[in-house]
């Protein structure tokens, strides 16, 4: 069975978030905020759930394809993780975990290379169900 954690913080405006982290400690991603603590929890109880989702990979479509699809990448049922290239994100790749009503319930780090925004998705699938969660004490 998997060991990584999930790592549950206080911002400085007293919401919640979590980070999903490695064996090593490394993240492998980051919710957004919670107003409670109790509804972070179901943050990370609806990713535990999605974290096996379809992928989406918004990154393969070249424009004659994007032009002959129905429906497009986005509009595929939720849930799903979505694999996009991120002009923000050092290198431009990552993705987002879509729970079943369509929210993001994390996101990835940013990667260089598509492969290592894959390779951290299936680090997600791997220990996202299994992993603990941890309250962070405020420093």
């Amino acid at each position: 069975m998997a060991n990584g954690r999930y790592e549950i913080t206080q911002t400085p405006t007293g919401e919640y978030r979590f980070t999903l982290m490695t064996v090593s400690g490394k993240p492998i991603a980051h919710s957004g905020t919670y107003k409670t603590l109790a509804v972070c929890k179901k943050g990370i109880a609806s990713l535990r759930i999605n974290s096996d989702a379809p992928l989406c990979d918004k990154c393969e479509l070249d424009m004659i394809e994007a032009a002959t699809l129905t429906t497009s990448p986005s509009e595929i049922k939720c849930p799903k993780i979505e694999l996009f290239k991120d002009p923000q994100a050092l290198g431009g790749y990552n993705f987002f975990v879509y729970a079943k009503n369509g929210s993001v319930i994390a996101s990835g780090e940013g990667y260089g290379t598509k492969t290592r925004c894959l390779e951290a998705i299936a680090s997600l699938r791997y220990i996202a169900f299994s992993a603990e969660t941890y309250i962070k004490e405020k420093t």
